[in-house]
């Protein structure tokens, strides 16, 4: 109803004040403090020990797990020069005159950079990327009064182990911590905390002096925490992961919370891949729409968000907005629209993920086609407007079902109390040699995004409780 009212341009009347959805969330629930030092759940962490980033033959950062899995990668490189910064002066003048291989170390501290954006136009490449780091998660905060923050258009910077927060009071203004365009391929974020923006990550097509455009390709998002602890006052659009034609993402392991604009249609993403771009992954991600904050349209993951204009996709084409996608091993909480959105996404893979307290997941419009597998929902499967599944061993239930089959699932604890339902439902498929948690799939694998056959404990209580 609240799309419809948009249309009608009765978006912020009365009867949209009517028809405003409940809260998803169960209400007195207490969740942890997502920029708690000591976080133990999901996403970012203080304690996280990290290996260097290795990269394919086509120049495809790796992760860790897939490495473990047969994927083949270059071998890591040592680095070639090491710059330790004390303050943001330091900080900024290391990025300009960054050279490949460096390793550009930020001292303990709060690092204040007030700027329209942070240019970036060096970089290095997939034998000797720049990296970016902190020790040790918490030691440094950089505080970005910008509009965009960084502006990455040279290829393989990696970022770690750094809490991004903005602090710009006009949310129409403080738009995104990283923009990545053109040449920005082969970059990596891990381990890091972003918070207080409209759109962390901002991606898509540059149009160099050559007159050809350019996406920046083949990057990594991994184990980090998107959230904000405001809903943003602005029109402007809102999705924490916001990528419009680049292939080959990876976003893997990241907790996205609270993503929601209050003015205009009130419609946000935790993240899309859109604009006719393909290969992309969303694997191992917790997402959980309503986690401190209430209210708006929030939809959980997507390929194709709500589309694309032609002249912003790649190959000025939007008649597909996303090809050959895969989403599993998912836990998508709170979400008042959909877990997973499908619009004009062909050739996608949808598995062993959980889709809690959300209105499930769409496909939508002819040109969208999914084959959707040993899924856990406590609400529906639709196709919409022509879009195509094919769906075999997904278990829709109602959220009371959830509770008897888990201890504490309101609270993300997704340990089981009683797995008959659930245990060895699957189907096994090369796509999902792990769970949620890193373990192994047996042949007989388990439905939703845990495998109970070994012990998940460890990690299936999402947010460390």
């Amino acid at each position: 109803m609240l799309k419809a009212l948009k249309k009608s341009g009765l978006e912020q009347s009365a009867i949209a004040e009517v028809f405003k959805p409940d809260p998803v969330q169960p209400k007195g629930l207490e969740l942890p403090d997502l920029n708690d030092p000591d976080w133990k759940g999901h996403g970012a962490r203080a304690d996280r020990q990290m290996s260097p980033v290795v990269y394919d033959s086509q120049g495809r950062p790796v992760p860790q797990a897939w490495l473990e899995q047969g994927w083949s990668a270059r071998p890591a490189n040592e680095v070639i020069r090491r710059v330790v910064v004390r303050e943001a002066r330091e900080l900024l003048a290391a990025l300009k005159n960054a050279e490949p291989g460096d390793e550009i170390l930020l001292s303990p501290g709060v690092y204040r950079i007030q700027s329209r954006n942070i240019e970036i136009i060096l970089g290095g490449s997939a034998l000797h990327p720049v990296v970016v780091k902190a020790k040790r998660l918490g030691d440094v905060v950089i505080e970005l009064d910008s509009q965009e923050g960084f502006w990455i258009n040279g290829p393989y910077w990696t970022f770690e182990n750094l809490e991004f927060k903005g602090v710009t009071k006009n949310h129409d203004y403080g738009e995104h911590a990283f923009h990545i365009v053109g040449g920005g391929q082969g970059f990596v974020l891990r381990n890091c905390r972003l918070h207080e923006f409209n759109a962390m990550i901002k991606a898509n097509g540059y149009r160099g002096r050559d007159g050809e455009t350019r996406y920046p390709d083949n990057v990594l998002l991994e184990n980090n925490h998107f959230f904000n602890s405001e809903i943003r006052r602005t029109r402007n659009p809102v999705t924490f992961i916001d990528v419009v034609g680049p292939d080959n993402w990876i976003v893997r392991g990241n907790l996205i919370a609270d993503f929601c604009k209050g003015e205009g249609d009130r419609i946000s993403y935790a993240a899309f891949l859109k604009g006719n771009s393909s290969g992309g992954v969303f694997e191992n991600n917790l997402v959980i729409g309503e986690y401190r904050t209430a209210g708006g349209v929030r939809v959980g993951l997507s390929l194709g968000g709500g589309g694309s204009g032609a002249r912003f996709s790649r190959n000025e084409s939007n008649e597909v907005e996303h090809t050959g996608g895969v989403v599993r091993n998912n836990i998508v909480m709170y979400c008042s629209d959909v877990g997973l959105y499908l619009n004009k996404s062909r050739d996608t893979k949808v598995f062993n993920n959980v889709f809690y307290r959300t209105m499930g997941l769409d496909v939508r419009f002819p040109v969208s086609s999914a084959v959707i597998r040993n899924n856990l929902l406590s609400s529906r499967i639709e196709e919409r407007d022509g879009g195509l599944s094919v769906q075999d061993h997904n278990l829709v239930a109602d959220v009371e079902d959830f509770k008897n089959w888990f201890q504490r699932p309101d609270e993300g604890n997704f340990n089981l109390k009683d797995g008959e339902d659930l245990i060895d439902q699957g189907v096994a498929m090369d796509q999902i040699r792990e769970d949620f948690c890193g373990q192994a799939r047996t042949n007989r694998p388990d439905l939703g995004a845990l495998e109970y056959g070994k012990d998940s404990s460890g990690c299936a209580s999402v947010l460390g409780l």
